[in-house]
């Protein structure tokens, strides 16, 4: 029980410092409801139980044994990310000038935000690399692994969806008393602009390996 008090707080400072996916349920709990980002979170928990997957199985070492394949996935990744960022950025501009962000448009359904965050998620590759660091920590090998992965996994799901719930409703939060169309304008620029950021950083970082 101890370790798995560990590994829970392990995860829980990993998840609070803000990425790209904080900024994804921030902005969406902001433009949908609170009560609607359940398929935000979702993606992004779907990703991550793949990264701990992928890194149980030493998914990692492949990646770091082929420098073009990882080079080439965290390149797609940037330009996701400022993508996104752009697209923010638009969504602010749009709001600034007056024009109706009331509901969201149909292209924002649960299908696409959910996709959308599996997505964001997928562009963090560190993480396969962190999970991979921590996850033989708290394996013991003389037991059995699957109900001990199946454990790790259900508690770093369970942390991650609590802490990006937490993120989701003190926005909300802050909204309520700031006011909304000025808030969520101020939200959706800085979000743009730091997608804009974790993606030119993924970039710059792979252009000065190369």
């Amino acid at each position: 029980m101890n370790e798995l008090v560990v590994f829970a707080g392990v995860i829980a400072l990993a998840s609070v410092s803000p990425g790209p996916n904080v900024i994804l349920v921030i902005d969406h709990s902001l433009s949908f409801g609170l009560w609607r980002i359940a398929p935000t979170i979702l993606g992004n928990i779907s990703l991550l139980f793949l990264v701990a997957l992928a890194a149980a199985m030493g998914v990692s070492a492949i990646l770091l044994a082929m420098p073009a394949l990882y080079d080439g996935l965290r390149l797609a990744g940037a330009a996701y990310l400022g993508f996104l960022g752009v697209k923010a950025l638009l969504r602010a501009g749009r709001s600034r000038e007056g024009v109706s962000v009331g509901a969201p448009a149909p292209e924002a359904g649960p299908l696409r935000r959910y996709l959308q965050a599996f997505f964001v998620s997928a562009t963090n590759l560190q993480s396969v690399f962190f999970l991979a660091a921590l996850f033989p920590n708290f394996v013991h090998r003389d037991q059995p692994l699957a109900p001990q992965f199946v454990v790790l996994f259900s508690v770093l799901i369970l942390v991650v969806g609590s802490v990006h719930f937490a993120y989701g409703l003190s926005a909300v939060l802050v909204q309520s008393r700031f006011g909304n169309r000025r808030f969520r304008q101020a939200v959706q620029a800085g979000s743009g602009i730091a997608l804009l950021g974790f993606g030119a950083v993924v970039a710059s970082s792979v252009f000065r390996r190369g």
